[in-house]
């Protein structure tokens, strides 16, 4: 099963699955299946009997969280208890996508390993976490996967990307907020296929937390020049200043996904970009 399958993730992750030759059952919000109704999500596991949960479901955007934090908690926090004690009682393993903020504030010098802090400053970061502590309690099997900054086709007006094509789409010069902190941006590409590998991992990786990201290290000067070059735009960057919300480093170590499930990135920033653009 898989919650959230009509979403920016589950979109990507479900043909590879099906591909890969599993039957996926969806439940999304998009189709009346709401995690926030316990006994609904219970109903469905007992007439669908799945082998695995893939848990994608959730308010996944830093703008929506902060507009609706209440909205957020009851889908982010009491939502994944759902699906975790349901998932639980039935002994079904899960694979939970988590996510890179809940590491904000970074205070240890990145690389960022899963022995990092997990807190999360932010109202999104916050609800994954709380949401990662009730996996873990009420689970009978997990993977915790922290995802990167997410970038795709799907995504392509939100976030660093979104910011500059749409100003660039509209005649405008781009706007970057300061220049010199960092990301690692992960293409859903990669993060399609870490969700497969995650659900036929091998029993000995599973009840453990993975960074899911390229361990590429790029400053948001760096990722808008090549933004504007997938973008073909030649025109002036405004520069501003850096945002208090973003990281001065963020980028991941990899390794331990790397040997635990097989999962090495296959797409740079400048490769993902132009897969990117190429279906625009």
């Amino acid at each position: 099963m898989v919650t959230g399958n009509c979403g920016f993730v589950g979109g990507a992750t479900v043909p590879l699955l099906v591909d890969a030759g599993h039957t996926i059952f969806g439940f999304d919000l998009m189709d009346g299946r709401d995690i926030r109704d316990a006994g609904q999500f219970e109903t469905i596991i007992e007439q669908q009997k799945p082998d695995r949960i893939l848990h994608l479901a959730a308010i996944a955007r830093f703008s929506e969280a902060d507009a609706n934090p209440r909205l957020a908690h009851e889908t982010n926090v009491i939502g994944t208890r759902n699906v975790a004690m349901v998932a639980g009682k039935h002994h079904i393993p899960i694979v939970y996508a988590s996510t890179g903020s809940v590491y904000m504030p970074i205070e240890e010098e990145p690389p960022i390993t899963e022995e990092f802090t997990v807190r999360g400053n932010s109202v999104y970061g916050v609800t994954k976490a709380l949401g990662e502590k009730y996996i873990e309690e009420y689970s009978s099997a997990y993977i915790i996967l922290r995802y990167a900054h997410l970038y795709g086709q799907e995504k392509r007006h939100h976030g660093l990307i979104g910011g500059f094509i749409s100003r660039i789409e509209r005649g405008l010069s781009p706007t970057l907020y300061g220049g010199l902190q960092s990301n690692d941006f992960t293409y859903i590409r990669d993060v399609s296929r870490a969700n497969l590998l995650a659900l036929t991992a091998p029993w000995d990786a599973w009840n453990q937390a993975y960074n899911v990201g390229t361990g590429e290290e790029l400053s948001a000067q760096e990722a808008a020049r090549a933004i504007c070059t997938a973008a073909g735009y030649t025109g002036e960057i405004e520069v501003k200043e850096q945002r208090t919300v973003d990281a001065n480093r963020f980028v991941y170590d990899c390794s331990k996904a790397e040997k635990m499930l097989k999962f090495k990135a296959e797409y740079t920033f400048e490769k993902g970009l132009q897969d990117m653009f190429s279906k625009s």
